[in-house]
């Protein structure tokens, strides 16, 4: 089984610059598995490794889709596995850095997404007809998805008939089987140090231009608050801003707000859903604990 490092933490923690000393340390490139930063054109607000980071150590998948494409979990487990893959051949680790729970869940376990063909239904059944069939196969589906939303109904029933679960029962299923030999670290702190570094980490944001970096992107795309892209904190706090409705004060506060809540989010994640080593930032020795985990990992 392939051996992987994955740094994860809350947002602001600091994973970028300690995975690439750890690439530079143990052989290692690094695939991002940050849900914003594989767009372009999101430089500022998703906080990407500079050029100049992204030339110490070979990345991946930053820059990865284009702004107005959708880019799935589906989408980022098969191109990671893929990149996994041909790291490995070359004899250098594995690194995957980002905090985005699910990408890392479904590339280091055995999630499934439906790639074969699913059975047809009758399409002229109403949203209430869909919904009542969803509840009955896959109950924990029917409650994510809104009776409005058909194009998802249809898609769920069509899967719940082909495999008699749906995919909700299957990924539980498989959610602790391994499909890689993964050591996962969580980098978090103390709670009121890490709120004000994320504070920090906002100001920081638009100092580097991030009102001129969603300024540019409105003016060039009409239909940019449609992309599934820049529904993301850091950008999607900008469309009232432009409809006139906030202000730039707002703004900042709400993507610091959020950005938080975020943080709380991560941290939850992780503790139930993802075994991992958690991190402290602020000990003083968690660069050298995180070397002898790895050590010991690699030895293996």
């Amino acid at each position: 089984m392939k051996k992987v490092i994955v740094i994860a933490g809350v947002t602001g923690s600091g994973k970028s610059s300690l995975a690439i000393e750890l690439a530079e340390q143990y052989n290692g490139e690094i695939i991002s598995a940050d849900s914003v930063a594989v767009y372009e054109e999101l430089d500022i607000g998703s906080a990407k490794p500079t050029k100049t980071e992204q030339n110490t150590v070979p990345h991946h998948l930053i820059d990865h889709a284009k702004i107005d494409e959708i880019y799935s979990v589906a989408d980022f487990q098969k191109d990671a596995r893929a990149l996994i893959d041909e790291i490995s051949r070359q004899g250098k680790i594995p690194i995957v850095v980002g905090g985005t729970g699910l990408y890392i869940n479904a590339l280091i376990y055995d999630y499934y997404f439906d790639e074969q063909e699913l059975v047809a239904i009758d399409e002229s059944l109403s949203n209430q007809e869909l919904k009542n069939i969803l509840e009955d196969i896959d109950p924990e589906t029917s409650a994510k998805v809104h009776i409005n939303n058909r194009k998802r109904l249809i898609h769920s029933v069509r899967m719940a008939k082909t495999h008699g679960k749906g995919k909700s029962e299957i990924n539980q299923a498989n959610k602790n089987t391994a499909y890689y030999n993964a050591c996962v670290f969580f980098l978090e702190g103390e709670r009121e140090k890490l709120y004000e570094r994320m504070n920090k980490r906002v100001e920081t944001m638009f100092e580097l231009g991030l009102l001129k970096e969603v300024e540019d992107l409105n003016q060039r795309y009409d239909k940019l608050w449609t992309y599934q892209s820049v529904n993301s904190i850091g950008y999607r706090e900008f469309n009232e801003y432009f409809l006139g409705n906030r202000t730039l004060e707002e703004v900042k506060e709400l993507i610091k707000r959020n950005t938080r809540r975020l943080a709380k989010r991560q941290i939850t994640w992780f503790k139930h859903q993802t075994p991992c080593h958690f991190v402290d930032i602020y000990d003083q020795k968690f660069k050298y604990n995180i070397e002898k985990k790895i050590d010991e990992f690699l030895k293996d």
